[in-house]
């Protein structure tokens, strides 16, 4: 079954220009008469730069054009007009209004975004570039086996929980969202926080567990969330009925002032997501992975646990390994994958951009890179998504840079049963989130507490 969420009926990107006005305005808009941003390859759409007087600045505007394999073309408005009729490309493809005299910025001036869009044709059609690789399943079933060998041993150290914690901490998830879900008023005396780390290969699981203190054996649901690209401490999140684990990405301390992190970033930990990639085995992003299923063996160990509500989140990267934890784990019931990077990997074979953290390279059709691409396949998140029995959420912003919409439709397209994807033509990588997720884990957390 597949839902579509679109944020917007009237999908018209609005950006607010720096020291930069028209006719006294601040802002201008882009549209399109494709009420959902989504066409066919080969049809006709007309592309609408809205002035905010009504009237064309003399300072002129071009269209940037950028296509699915990252070129980008310059278009011109008619004289006199502000739309221009065009023929879909293919693929997802983003619109930018730009200024300056001639559409060019000024010498020495950064060139200025007025408003931008994105159009996508076909998205459901959309498959990963990479073909599965014939033994993916048997590559992490014996990964799996390798971690079952370590106990799944915690240490928990308690943190004393106080309402100054409630300016700091993070919403449901481990990102910022735009909506606010059941979140508590009242922290000192009605939860408990524990940083955590649990026995990994490689790196420990490392986060901060909180849940509703005196909680009741087999009571609460439990809410597992993974954090987006970059090196940082997991987030304390408080939810009334429910257990919540937000876990860092590396198996780094929580809680460490920003200069260890920086320090991290800039040494141990710089470009991670390039580390030993021309090796399945040792690819930095396998005990990643292998951290994602601990932390949910972690979670079941809990006597809290109700058993039986396992839901996961996770923005970018940490909607990546959403995705992963969920093809890896049956017992997972619904997820959320934000923008998802990690998938798509090959779909430069195919002529678009790939997903992050686009590792492989090609050069006169040629790639440049052959053993990144015998381990890539491995680590493609959209085959992990063939594998997901929960019910999926995903969003995808079609102006999003850094995870390319079509890599996140490459995932979504993969998922076999119940899916949602929320399609937000106004967004790029930041800022995204399912209305209709959050009203789903709502419902189940409710229904937990009448039991």
């Amino acid at each position: 079954m597949k839902k579509v969420f679109l944020a917007s009926v009237m999908l018209t990107i609005t950006f607010f220009m720096s020291g930069l006005t028209l006719s006294g305005q601040s802002k201008v808009t882009l549209s399109v008469d494709k009420k959902d941003c989504i066409c066919k390859k080969g049809e006709t759409f007309h592309l609408t730069v809205n002035f905010p007087d009504g009237k064309i600045p003399e300072t002129g505007i071009k269209i940037l054009m950028h296509l699915q394999d990252g070129s980008v073309k310059t278009l011109d408005l008619p004289t006199g007009q502000n739309t221009l009729s065009l023929v879909h490309p293919g693929g997802a493809v983003r619109f930018e209004a730009v200024a300056g005299s001639n559409g060019k910025p000024p010498r020495g001036k950064k060139k200025t975004t007025l408003a931008a869009i994105g159009v996508i044709a076909d998205p459901y059609s959309i498959r990963p570039g990479f073909s599965e690789p014939a033994d993916f399943q048997q590559f992490w079933d014996h990964a799996k086996a390798e971690l079952a060998k370590v106990p799944v041993t915690a240490r928990r150290t308690e943190i004393e929980v106080t309402d100054d914690l409630i300016p700091t901490a993070s919403s449901y998830f481990s990102y910022q969202i735009p909506v606010k879900m059941n979140e508590p008023t009242v922290l000192k005396g009605k939860f408990r926080c524990w940083d955590v780390k649990v026995e990994c290969i490689g790196a420990p699981v490392s986060g901060y567990l909180t849940m509703p203190a005196g909680a009741a054996p087999k009571s609460l649901p439990a809410i597992v969330t993974f954090q987006g690209a970059g090196v940082k401490s997991a987030n304390m999140a408080f939810v009334n009925g429910a257990i919540r684990f937000d876990v860092n990405a590396h198996g780094i301390e929580n809680g460490r002032p920003a200069a260890y992190y920086r320090e991290l970033a800039a040494g141990r930990l710089l470009k991670y997501a390039a580390r030993n990639q021309e090796n399945r085995d040792q690819y930095y992003f396998r005990n990643m992975y292998l951290r994602v299923q601990r932390a949910l063996d972690y979670i079941k160990t809990l006597p809290e646990y109700d058993g039986k509500n396992l839901i996961v989140a996770g923005n970018s990267q940490g909607g990546g390994q959403t995705l992963v934890a969920a093809g890896m784990d049956p017992d997972v019931i619904l997820i959320l994958a934000s923008v998802p990077a990690m998938c798509d990997h090959g779909g430069i074979l195919a002529g678009r951009i790939s997903g992050w953290p686009r590792l492989l390279r090609m050069k006169n059709g040629k790639i440049t890179n052959p053993a990144a691409a015998e381990t890539l396949p491995y680590f493609d998140a959209a085959f992990f998504a063939k594998r997901i029995k929960a019910e999926a959420y995903l969003t995808v912003g079609l102006i999003d840079v850094t995870c390319s919409p079509s890599s996140v439709f490459a995932a979504f397209n993969n998922i076999p049963g119940k899916k949602h994807i929320t399609i937000l033509p106004r967004h790029g990588h930041r800022g995204t989130t399912s209305p209709a997720f959050i009203e789903r884990v709502q419902q189940l957390v409710r229904q937990a507490q009448k039991h």
